[in-house]
């Protein structure tokens, strides 16, 4: 799951983005275990919440050194929220199938990673700049 390549550099954000990873582990020892649907509610509750605060010390940060990319990183933001969203409509009609929450985690896995990779890097090498120089 985590690997240090996901790094990028800001010890608040990488710290948050650790704390996202750790969850999502959860998840899986959860559906080893065959309590995926206890612990899905569980894991989108807690992404509501934390990515609310993750996306705002983002933003914030990028606000703050007047990041030129901003609305480009919002809006990132805005389709990790609209996904979870719909995750949490589809659990609302159905009760979550093992398969229904490997898809969710691998989904979320797979979104975070691309996006700390690309444009949290991005980001951050930016602000790493204005905040050291």
């Amino acid at each position: 799951m985590w690997t240090d390549d996901l790094t990028v550099g800001i010890d608040e954000i990488d710290s948050q983005h650790r704390s996202l990873f750790q969850q999502l582990e959860k998840l899986l020892d959860a559906c080893v275990a065959g309590r995926e649907r206890e612990e899905v509610m569980t894991m989108l509750g807690f992404l509501d919440q934390y990515v609310v605060t993750h996306f705002a010390t983002e933003e914030g940060l990028q606000q703050e050194y007047g990041y030129p990319e901003f609305d480009r990183h919002r809006a990132e933001h805005a389709v990790f929220l609209h996904r979870l969203q719909f995750f949490k409509e589809e659990l609302s009609a159905s009760a979550p199938s093992r398969d229904f929450v490997l898809r969710v985690n691998q989904t979320l896995i797979d979104w975070l990673t691309s996006h700390i990779l690309t444009v949290d890097k991005a980001a951050s090498e930016f602000l790493l700049k204005k905040m050291t120089g």
